[in-house]
């Protein structure tokens, strides 16, 4: 199975589709104030975690940055609401999408590069066609045209991993917040043993990168062209 990075177009002059749109999560993790990191957070997002029956989540519209004693209140009060194995972090965004949109959309939006939107016909032949890993949720996004199909955020999540040996700079975990990360590297590839087996749609731990497989592309691109470059990533 080849697996592929999906991206913006190299040259946005060059796409077909008009659709563009403004809108954050209803909810979110704030960044963290480290005394040695300064401020940090994650661009992880799980649009399918509900925090609306969480009757204090007014303090969980605010990303600012907080204390870790803060933000450690704030995760206690998410926790229960999101599966276990979600893995939260400072920053992370939780809750559909809720903004505007206008123009028309390809079947794929990507964008930014860690936010992928299917529309619903795409969304329909993707679990049509039994594609693992795909878990559509809806993007409440206010629009003037009647005639336009629903947009669907795709949640990915984490789960593989860069291969060791393209990784050159890591950097020790901090004592004081538990940070640690690496910058992205140019050239990389996906540990092997670490590639969730059958799934179509997968993240890539540590970094915001999302994986698609060949049967994801060939699926989407049976609707028309898609304003996305895929990548290719392999696998060693």
């Amino acid at each position: 199975m080849r697996y592929f990075e999906p991206a913006v177009l190299r040259d946005p002059d060059s796409g077909q589709w008009s659709g563009e749109y403004r809108a954050e999560h209803k909810w979110c993790l704030p960044s963290v104030l480290c005394p040695r990191c300064e401020t940090w957070s994650v661009m992880q997002a799980y649009p399918s975690v509900d925090l609306s029956g969480l009757p204090d989540n007014d303090s969980l519209t605010d990303g600012w940055p907080q204390s870790a004693e803060e933000y450690a209140r704030r995760l206690a009060l998410v926790r229960p609401f999101a599966p276990p194995e979600f893995l939260l972090e400072p920053g992370c965004r939780l809750g559909p999408l809720a903004g505007t949109a206008r123009g028309h959309f390809g079947p794929v939006t990507v964008w930014p590069p860690w936010q992928v939107l299917v529309r619903e016909d795409a969304r329909d032949l993707l679990l049509g066609e039994g594609l693992q890993g795909i878990i559509p949720v809806h993007a409440q996004l206010r629009t003037r045209r009647t005639k336009e199909l629903p947009l669907y955020e795709l949640e990915v999540h984490p789960l593989a991993k860069l291969h060791p040996d393209c990784i050159y700079d890591r950097e020790p975990t901090c004592p004081f917040c538990g940070r640690h990360g690496f910058m992205l590297p140019p050239k990389r590839w996906l540990l092997r043993e670490s590639v969730p087996a059958g799934l179509d749609l997968f993240g890539v731990e540590e970094t915001n990168r999302i994986v698609v497989s060949e049967r994801f592309v060939d699926t989407v691109n049976r609707l028309g062209p898609s304003d996305v470059f895929y990548r290719e990533i392999t696998v060693g």
